[in-house]
């Protein structure tokens, strides 16, 4: 039965505290309870660094009892915990309910046991590693929406626009964004002030130009003048993707390799590469990078994710290089790249076989 229960090992160099880390690190990412944690955390001490090496069997049997004392949990708790891991797929229960717990080692390797197995746990480890980085990412963004909602009311405070404000209290009425927990909530809430701001601004720019009108020049209303005027601007037609997600790979800088590693490890199952993979890859660089949540999901919804994704990763690999194309501000390159990409089109296709010429095809 054990010969089942053995696993694939740890990525290289990690070790099994390492492990735990992440996993505490990516908590909420994998749904886990401060209970789970502290039931883990017994579960990894009653280990050995062995134990998570390939084809080992990593198992535990300490009681249910002494479980709870040691992660100062009731015993009820730990049966509860041990069901939602076991169901969710994070470990596998191998002695029956009740039933006493056991196993034995020798020379340090578990022979077999009848207890609780981490192996369903392990095989998870490099979706663990992307979850942890998505953490840190969004607690590193936590802190910086937080500080721009704030700036973008003091903002709109100074447009002196009862309207705008009351459009910024209808968002969030009592302007504390440290109320927010949700980060999902907290990107919306900071993308609709940055809305409000940019369209009362845009309105009083307007009206202070209004005054003006009285004393303007008569219009000209020659029928050449009117066609000029009023036919609208044809707005370039936005060209297919010509390339691959496992070109865009080879292509990217060193630091967008390794986050598409890790991304494709953790959803395409190091099967073939997906765009999806490939944007939200890109999406963690320009965060990185410094580029606003607002501003990346503007350009991506002009010009699609995919060709978004082209512009980071372009700008950022040639961000590299020391020719005529290398660029110092890979987040200012990206976003000239993309407002002439949406006004004149054929920009990426350009630049992108530009540098397939300058890798060497």
């Amino acid at each position: 039965m054990t010969q089942y229960l053995t696993h694939g090992g740890l990525p290289d160099g990690m070790t099994r505290w390492q492990f735990f880390g992440l996993i505490e690190t990516a908590r909420s990412q994998l749904g886990l309870s401060k209970g789970a944690i502290a039931y883990l955390k017994v579960a990894f001490t009653n280990t050995m660094e062995e134990d998570f090496s390939a084809g080992r069997i990593c198992s535990f049997w300490t009681s249910v009892t002494k479980i709870a004392t040691r992660a100062k949990l009731d015993p009820r708790q730990i049966a509860r915990i041990e069901a939602s891991l076991c169901e969710r797929g994070f470990l596998a229960k191998t002695a029956a309910d009740h039933s006493r717990r056991g196993g034995t080692r020798r020379d340090g390797e578990i022979r077999h046991e009848f207890g609780i197995n981490l192996g369903p746990l392990i095989t998870k480890a490099v979706e663990i590693q992307v979850a942890a980085k998505t953490a840190i990412f969004e607690e590193t963004e936590f802190d910086r929406l937080r500080i721009q909602i704030k700036k973008l009311f003091g903002d709109i405070r100074r447009l002196g626009s009862e309207e705008a404000m009351e459009a910024a209290e209808g968002i969030l009425p009592n302007r504390r964004p440290s109320t927010i927990h949700n980060f999902e909530r907290l990107r919306q809430v900071a993308e609709a002030l940055e809305a409000v701001w940019e369209d009362f601004s845009a309105e009083i720019s307007r009206g202070e130009k209004s005054h003006q009108c009285d004393i303007s020049p008569a219009l000209n209303t020659s029928k050449e003048n009117i066609n000029k005027t009023c036919t609208a601007e044809k707005r370039p037609t936005t060209q297919p993707v010509r390339t691959t997600p496992a070109q865009v790979a080879l292509l990217a800088s060193a630091p967008l390799r390794e986050i598409i590693e890790l991304y494709w490890n953790a959803l395409d199952n190091r099967g073939q590469l997906s765009w999806q993979t490939i944007q939200m890859a890109v999406r963690e660089r320009a965060g990185q990078l410094g580029i606003k949540t607002g501003v990346w999901q503007r350009h991506c919804d002009a010009l699609g994710p995919e060709r978004t994704a082209l512009c980071l990763m372009i700008a950022d690999r040639n961000s590299e290089r020391a020719d005529g194309y290398r660029v110092r501000d890979a987040a200012g390159a990206f976003i000239g790249m993309a407002r002439s990409e949406a006004r004149q089109g054929a920009v990426i296709n350009s630049l992108f076989g530009e540098l397939i010429s300058h890798v060497g095809g």
